[in-house]
């Protein structure tokens, strides 16, 4: 009675009360963070003042982030996981009635967020292919508020560009989100544009390659005015002691966590490679931390019942477009060897069923 209609029907994300499963469906970070590292982030929370708010300001943090991207510290700003950033751009930026746009298939928060307020949402379809359709993408641009584009995008894998990028920022005013969750196992980044265009955020998170999935921290850049206004659409205090000091810690120790990111690549490729070998299930190319894989003789819930039975979890959609593909985190080597095996013994499945 008193929920909103949407508020009910927003897409759900399932994890079983099971610790024997193989998680390949939330792209998590397959490796936890060493114990040296979190022993070095308790250390530095035993030290801080539990009593008081989390700062709003944390330069050292702002410094470490400036640092590592390569930018001002003025025009970054912290948030609760690059979801809470998401719904601060679509607060600050939206009013009832108007609209953003996001592809489709693609990350489902944006729309989440933006039917919650009664904001529109136009959803502009991959091509066959799942490549992007530029014109189309800033044709629907034109009478939006907002644009999102996630680069690598999710559930694809496949990057835009950056010729591909500046051809969109130069033929839209909307106001352009790149969400670059999963841009440190890409081949480029879009940072180098901001100095260039004044309608430009880029989001980026720790979930990720910075293994912080369980802390929720992310982080956005832009030109510092806008930021400026969007921490005022910002809940304040959102982003907690521990989501700082574990950032900092992260950030300090980042030579570490890029070097582990190469191996999880490679394994990537290797996973890739393997996955290719098999005559019913085809790996799409990718530059995230996960592949989408598609399915020819079975749909994708088809598959998803018959590896959940093997106790691995793998992420399938509601999209027409991916009804006979599902996405798979690249996990450790292991993980991923008893996926291939899994896969093949349902090929193998498939085929007696066929022959009977």
């Amino acid at each position: 009675m008193w929920l909103k209609n949407r508020g009910q029907h927003q897409e759900e994300y399932f994890l079983p009360d099971k610790n024997d499963f193989i998680r390949l469906n939330l792209n998590e970070s397959a490796y936890a963070l060493p114990d040296w590292l979190k022993e070095k982030i308790l250390r530095r929370l035993k030290e801080a003042d539990w009593h008081l708010y989390p700062p709003e300001e944390n330069s050292h943090l702002l410094s470490l982030l400036a640092d590592y991207i390569n930018y001002q510290p003025e025009g970054i700003l912290l948030g609760n996981g690059s979801n809470e950033l998401i719904q601060t751009v679509i607060y600050a930026c939206c009013d009832s009635g108007e609209a953003i746009v996001t592809l489709r298939p693609g990350f489902s928060i944006y729309k989440s967020v933006a039917e919650l307020m009664n904001i529109k949402v136009f959803e502009v379809a991959l091509r066959e292919d799942l490549s992007f359709d530029l014109e189309e993408i800033i044709r629907a641009a034109q009478n939006a508020r907002v644009l999102f584009l996630t680069t690598p995008h999710n559930p694809t894998g496949l990057a835009l560009k950056a010729k591909q990028i500046e051809k969109i920022m130069a033929e839209t005013k909307s106001l352009i989100v790149l969400d670059e969750a999963y841009a440190e196992f890409a081949e480029e980044t879009s940072l180098p544009l901001l100095s260039h265009y004044d309608n430009l955020i880029i989001l980026r998170t720790f979930s990720k390659a910075f293994r912080l999935a369980g802390g929720r921290f992310g982080y956005l850049a832009g030109q510092p005015d806008i930021v400026r206004a969007l921490k005022s659409a910002r809940l304040p205090f959102s982003v907690g002691l521990f989501q700082q000091i574990a950032a900092e810690v992260l950030l300090e120790e980042k030579d570490f966590i890029l070097a582990e990111v190469k191996k999880i690549v490679v394994e990537r490729e290797r996973l890739f490679h393997q996955l290719k070998t098999l005559q019913t299930f085809k790996p799409w190319p990718s530059q995230a931390n996960f592949l989408l894989v598609e399915s020819s003789r079975l749909s994708a819930l088809e598959v998803y019942n018959r590896l959940f039975q093997k106790k691995i979890l793998v992420r399938i959609f509601g999209s027409p477009e991916l009804k006979h593909r599902f996405r798979v985190t690249v996990g450790r080597p292991e993980e991923n060897d008893f996926l291939v095996k899994a896969l093949l013994e349902i090929e193998m499945e498939v085929k007696d069923g066929e022959k009977s």
